[in-house]
């Protein structure tokens, strides 16, 4: 071979050389420039940091907080139609002592998801279907006094379906079901939130002993047992329309 041709096939080597090196190259350079800028932002990104981690570890009890204040007032999250934005609203409503305006705003949505709800409810537990279907259709033509017991029976019968438990019957003055939900959720604080209202003696189960002599929300035991009269209100069954609703999604999750 040429001297000529080994110095071209030298040249060669070395432009190839550069070429394949070139792209490790920027990779080190934008590596360093990276690293400067993770430098100076690292000052004002940590008290970011700080304060996201601190409202991810307040948030189960804000959750739950709120969940159990919309509970005592006979209503549940609509857990796939209610966004926590909406929550919140009714957590404020209800604090400020607005309680007609959540109670409003609540009876509204209930009633516009009432289909897609009953779809739900039966898609999932197909073997109540009729049972469900006469319950909704006794609420549609506004007899409340037989749809509200269905719509009881039937929570506690899915309850009972996929926890083994019932939520009207109490272990250690809480529902039953409570058992299910701590031990399914031992480790997920969130998904405990979520389930709080289950694990709680709310307005719907609360005892003879524990209501006030001017109770006067929807509560199963007197509906069941014949001690309230006048339950049979549309807001009362769509009460318990979401906590059917409420107890059917949730459980399945």
């Amino acid at each position: 071979m040429k001297n000529d041709d080994t110095e071209d096939l030298k040249a060669a080597f070395v432009r190839l050389q550069k070429t394949l090196m070139e792209p490790f190259r920027l990779m080190v350079e934008w590596q360093e420039r990276w690293q400067q800028l993770i430098r100076k932002l690292e000052p004002i990104l940590e008290p970011i940091f700080i304060e996201l981690q601190k409202k991810y570890h307040e948030f189960p009890y804000r959750l739950r907080k709120a969940l159990l204040l919309v509970g005592n007032h006979g209503w549940y999250l609509d857990p796939w139609e209610m966004t926590l934005s909406d929550l919140w609203k009714l957590e404020n409503a209800l604090s400020e002592g607005n309680i007609e305006d959540a109670e409003t705003e609540l009876i509204e949505h209930f009633e516009k998801n009432l289909d897609k709800i009953e779809k739900s409810i039966i898609e999932r537990f197909p073997m109540r279907e009729k049972l469900v279907t006469a319950a909704f259709g006794a609420h549609r033509k506004q007899e409340y006094e037989l749809s509200i017991p269905v719509f009881l029976a039937q929570t506690d019968g899915i309850c009972k379906d996929i926890a083994k438990k019932y939520l009207f019957i109490k272990s250690n003055n809480k529902p039953d079901v409570a058992a299910f939900v701590d031990h399914t959720y031992t480790t997920d604080p969130v998904g405990a939130a979520f389930l709080s209202p289950l694990t709680e003696t709310l307005s719907i189960s609360v005892s003879e002993k524990k209501r006030s002599k001017v109770f006067n929300g929807l509560n199963r035991h007197m509906v069941l047992h014949g001690e309230s009269l006048d339950y049979g209100t549309k807001q009362n069954s769509l009460k318990a329309i979401s906590l059917l609703n409420y107890v059917a999604t949730m459980l399945s999750l």
